[in-house]
């Protein structure tokens, strides 16, 4: 029997493809739960599509032969080895689920995203940072009002929420740098007004790590883009001044921007903003002792919190047993050894390659938030072990996405 003229044709498997990575774009600026779902909801998809073209046996064949596969599969072998080596293997081994769902999250993505889909999906994600941008300052401006932190958080840690605001900026301010030649008035419009909104609830979000990652984000903009350059220079003249008042006229904000520069090493006190500079700067050297007792193979992945005690057992600030160093690079090296910082500084390398590359040849602005996204990551990871969350680490993989999807564009 035929369907009648007006029945609801069943979506395909590629407008599939696009619905659940547009719920991965929105959703990853604000729950883990929904964007694990749109991830796995895009990899069943992919493959139903893939099935139904009889491709299927390509996808494991082209994601092997990315530039990243060999960095990844190096990286993956080293966490299942010094899993094996660990104080608690069976701590060691539950990580490896987080480290393999990194894995799929990238390829999926590497696999599933097209040039096609590009515009949609950096607006898609724009807007989930402009309403979190939204939440965030209304938040602040709240706060005293409703006894609540007057750091913006929009629904996560502040820390994160930082970070997360700085991936969303480079991508609004890589669209304004260059215009996709398929830009149109609104559009670009829409872009104008999200950066300095973004701008504003990273610097109320009064994560230092994450002002670092802005700079270095911007320094890299300016450096592998030159034909921007007068633009940018306008655009961080106007965020400066913009950041400056908001600064000057929040005094906790003032306050904690200034803790890292004129911070007592001995300042331990509750709710001083020189607590958390002088916490990491004693975890940091808990780490190079652990690293200095495992230099090779570590402590084990996430084995941090059941060993803490083992090589501090006097009582730590805070009183706290912490299950992190608050530096990716210290804490890799401190839970996998050399071994694994090695892994880790080869899989960074080659994706700042592989986006670097993707940018020389296209010149897209999708290419440039890769670019400048991740030396922003780079440098957040310094205060931060944001490689090991979802918000930030699958936000990456997106940018990473889009520049292996961006065609050449005219600019």
């Amino acid at each position: 029997m035929k369907p009648t003229a007006d029945a609801t044709p069943r979506p395909t498997p590629d407008r599939l493809i696009f619905i659940f990575l547009g719920l991965f774009s929105f959703a990853v600026i604000f729950s883990v739960t929904a964007v694990q779902a749109a991830l796995f909801l895009t990899l069943i998809a992919l493959l139903v599509k893939n099935y139904r073209e009889r491709s299927l046996p390509l996808l494991p064949r082209t994601a092997r032969a990315h530039p990243l596969a060999l960095p990844w599969l190096v990286y993956l072998s080293v966490c299942l080895l010094t899993a094996l080596t660990a104080y608690y293997p069976a701590k060691g081994f539950s990580q490896l689920n987080s480290d393999f769902l990194k894995y799929i999250c990238l390829f999926t993505l590497l696999l599933a995203v097209k040039a096609e889909h590009l515009p949609r999906l950096s607006a898609i994600y724009t807007l989930a940072a402009f309403a979190a941008a939204v939440v965030g300052i209304t938040e602040v401006s709240a706060a005293k009002y409703l006894d609540i932190s007057p750091r913006a958080n929009a629904f996560m840690n502040a820390v994160r929420y930082g970070e997360v605001m700085v991936i969303a900026f480079l991508l609004a301010l890589s669209r304004i740098a260059l215009p996709s030649k398929e830009s149109f008035s609104r559009e670009r419009a829409f872009y104008l007004l999200a950066a300095p909104l973004i701008f504003s609830a990273l610097i109320l979000s009064q994560t230092r790590g994450a002002y670092l990652g802005a700079v270095a984000g911007v320094l890299a903009m300016f450096y592998f883009s030159p034909a921007s350059r007068k633009k940018l220079a306008a655009w961080c003249a106007a965020l400066l001044i913009l950041a400056g008042l908001l600064i000057s006229t929040n005094p906790a904000l003032k306050a904690r921007v200034s803790a890292g520069a004129i911070a007592n090493r001995g300042d331990l006190a509750d709710n001083s903003p020189a607590t958390g500079v002088n916490v990491r700067l004693r975890l940091w050297a808990l780490g190079f002792k652990m690293l200095k007792a495992h230099p090779v193979l570590g402590v084990g992945p996430d084995n941090i919190k059941k060993v803490f005690k083992k090589f501090h057992p006097e009582p730590f600030p805070e009183d706290g047993i912490y299950g992190t160093l608050n530096n990716l690079y210290v804490h890799q090296a401190a839970e996998r050894g050399l071994l694994g910082l090695g892994a880790l500084l080869l899989l960074f390398g080659a994706s700042f390659k592989f986006a670097r590359d993707r940018f020389r040849s296209t010149g897209s602005p999708y290419a440039l938030w890769a670019l400048t996204a991740l030396p922003a990551y780079f440098v957040v990871n310094l205060t931060e072990i944001s490689f090991q969350h979802v918000h930030t680490a699958f936000a990456i993989f997106l940018a990473l996405a889009f520049a292996a999807a961006a065609g050449k564009e005219t600019v």
